[in-house]
């Protein structure tokens, strides 16, 4: 967006904590034209409450939802939300400079590929415009955009942190998640070289010390993710990081370069630890897999999280408890994350949830909190992790979710 001349703030609600009182005090000092708002689906209500904010703040506002949910809903957004004027569908980078320009110089949103808006109460919906093929052809982002500030979001402490995305796409067909169906089946990459020149702009602008590597797939392609390691070591860049990874998308060798060039933590989406489940969703692998994985990453130095979806089709009280002794067996280090299934827009489960549930009796509500508390003791009671029970704050679940960006049109 600076690129083309548009001035625009990001305001993380999640991280910043902001309060709507706060959201619409900034909105009164930067007086935005436009303010987008990212919609996951855990956080579609409380994007909706920003959009309400400040709409009821200054109605000229024109309010612009993004993100997967607002993506696979995007007509019902705009027949039940009124405060939601235009939804940007899939990707947004090149969309929301086209909407700032249409709505700049008095041109129609026809014209602006891959959105939808609400004209003379009526819902309209513009052909989808080409992915992005050539990812290092997207800016670094405007991180010195973030309210408060960028030292704010990294913290102060010895280790300072932050994200970098390198991919979009994904191939499988795991029936819960909405990646393939917003990204597309093509696995699309930053070359090794951008992604080592984001790392250099942050730790020399910055001072981050900790990478997360926040793709879905991050090993997928293996020479790719070995000339990046190497590209680290020559550049002499002092990170750790840490990725997610398919069980079945790494080896013995592979985890040897990435450990040497600074890999510390590897996040598996386990799942469930019933073959029965894993292939109802369509997950691609063997249970024994993910335990040699795991096993392996463990023994080789590398942190591991494990995450599982609790009320997959054909989970059972029998098979839900089996994640305990998954994790009893395997000893993951670092995280054990028992989340609850959510069923989300774009996914085949969300299309075919009948089908996928209709003879299947739900699991009682009591042994989901179950196996989530063990799940969570056994968490801690690996490696003695007392001291990080006692750092961790429960979720504030009335907080406002969100990633907020106000833009002003004037180019």
């Amino acid at each position: 967006m600076e690129s083309e001349g548009i001035t625009a703030k990001i305001v993380d609600m999640d991280w910043g904590g902001f309060s709507k009182e706060e959201l619409v005090d900034m909105i009164s000092k930067f007086d935005p034209d436009i303010i987008g708002i990212t919609s996951f689906t855990s956080n579609y209500a409380n994007a909706v409450d920003i959009a309400k904010a400040a709409k009821s703040h200054n109605p000229n506002i024109k309010i612009v939802f993004g993100g997967v949910h607002a993506t696979f809903i995007h007509r019902d957004v705009l027949h039940t939300i009124p405060e939601v004027d235009i939804v940007v569908r899939y990707e947004g980078e090149r969309a929301i400079c086209e909407i700032c320009d249409a709505l700049d110089r008095g041109r129609k949103l026809e014209n602006v590929k891959g959105i939808s808006f609400r004209h003379d109460n009526r819902v309209f919906s513009t052909p989808l415009r080409h992915r992005i093929e050539n990812l290092d052809s997207i800016p670094f982002p405007a991180f010195h955009l973030l309210e408060p500030s960028i030292e704010h979001y990294i913290g102060e402490g010895k280790e300072k942190g932050f994200p970098i995305i390198t991919t979009r796409g994904c191939p499988f067909n795991c029936i819960f998640c909405s990646t393939a169906a917003l990204h597309g089946r093509k696995y699309r990459t930053r070359s090794a070289n951008n992604v080592l020149d984001e790392m250099e702009f942050v730790q020399d602008k910055y001072k981050i010390n900790v990478i997360s590597f926040a793709d879905d797939n991050f090993t997928m392609k293996r020479n790719r993710v070995i000339e990046l390691c190497r590209g680290i070591k020559e550049r002499h860049l002092d990170f750790e990081w840490g990725c997610s990874a398919r069980v079945d998308l790494l080896s013995k060798d592979l985890l040897e370069v990435m450990n040497s060039s600074g890999c510390k933590n590897i996040f598996f989406g386990i799942e469930s630890a019933s073959q029965r489940v894993l292939d109802t969703v369509k997950k691609g692998f063997s249970i024994e897999k993910a335990k040699e994985m795991v096993k392996l990453t463990e023994k080789m130095g590398i942190k591991t999280h494990c995450s599982f979806i609790l009320g997959l089709p054909n989970e059972t009280v029998e098979s839900i408890d089996e994640m305990i002794r998954f994790v009893e067996e395997t000893m993951p280090s670092g995280r054990v994350l028992p989340n609850v299934l959510e069923i989300l827009p774009g996914t085949e489960l969300w299309d075919k949830e009948s089908e996928y549930f209709g003879n299947t009796p739900s699991i009682p509500a009591a042994d989901i909190i179950r196996v989530q508390l063990e799940l969570f003791y056994k968490f801690f009671e690996i490696s003695s992790k007392g001291r990080e029970l006692l750092t961790i704050e429960p979720p504030d679940i009335e907080i406002i979710g969100g990633s907020t960006a106000f833009a002003q049109t004037q180019m």
